[in-house]
């Protein structure tokens, strides 16, 4: 799984990230955020934001871009997958538990791209680490 976009993406997602973060609650603060149609827009744009800073991030081309990158990429996304499959079906079984059938249908999504992006950077810097004390797979 090659890199999509450019390595520049990467940082735009990161500052993406963080502006989805911090832009909400600094606009509710200032008061520009006055309805809940105001909070409703607010909230799905942030979710919109969090979601493509993610792609950019998870799909961005490293600075050593090569096979074992790739690989890394598609390890990150299948340890993802699993950990996403687990959290979803503890939060079935939650809302089965509560009677509440609108909590397991959260962000179950974002989650999903936010492991992504957490097992590839940890698989990479395990990679860096390991290049540098010279020990082989």
């Amino acid at each position: 799984m090659k890199g999509l976009f450019p390595i520049c993406f990467r940082v735009l997602g990161y500052t993406l990230l963080i502006l989805s973060v911090f832009l909400p609650m600094l606009m509710y603060m200032f008061g520009m955020i006055t309805t809940d149609a105001g909070l409703i827009y607010v909230k799905l744009g942030a979710k919109s934001v969090i979601w493509i800073s993610l792609f950019f991030i998870f799909f961005a081309k490293s600075d050593d871009e090569d096979e074992i990158t790739s690989s890394l990429r598609a390890k990150a996304a299948k340890f993802a997958l699993l950990i996403w499959g687990l959290y979803y079906l503890f939060a079935l079984g939650k809302s089965a538990f509560d009677l509440n059938y609108q909590s397991a249908d959260n962000s179950v999504g974002i989650f999903y791209m936010v492991m992504n992006v957490i097992c590839f950077e940890f698989l990479v810097q395990k990679r860096k680490i390991e290049k540098k004390i010279g020990r082989k797979n």
